[in-house]
């Protein structure tokens, strides 16, 4: 994920497809058991319940996360790297874009 520098960018995502395309058949889908074990570590209630930053429902109340934003939410903390995925477990604030 440190190809990624920090953020899913389309540039870092190329990076990593051609970093992987170098990569053995084992050592790809390591990585992928990897990632998804990252992404099943977050997969918890105290980040699922958070609203949606910067945005409001049409109550002017806090904009609940999708399913799908959830694991978008969850796929950008994993790409932000180790320091941040683990940081979040400790402040859930870091929960956020």
């Amino acid at each position: 994920m440190a190809t990624l520098n920090g953020g899913a960018t389309q540039a870092g995502c190329k990076r990593l497809a051609e970093e992987l395309s170098r990569c053995s058949v084992a050592d790809i889908i390591g990585f992928a058991e990897r990632h998804a074990e990252a992404l099943r570590l977050l997969d918890r209630e105290m980040f699922g319940v958070l609203p949606v930053a910067d945005m409001t429902g049409r109550d002017g109340g806090p904009f609940p996360q999708s399913a799908d934003a959830f694991l978008f939410a969850r796929c950008a903390v994993v790409a932000a790297g180790q320091a941040v995925g683990e940081g979040v477990f400790f402040d859930v604030g870091k929960f956020a874009p």
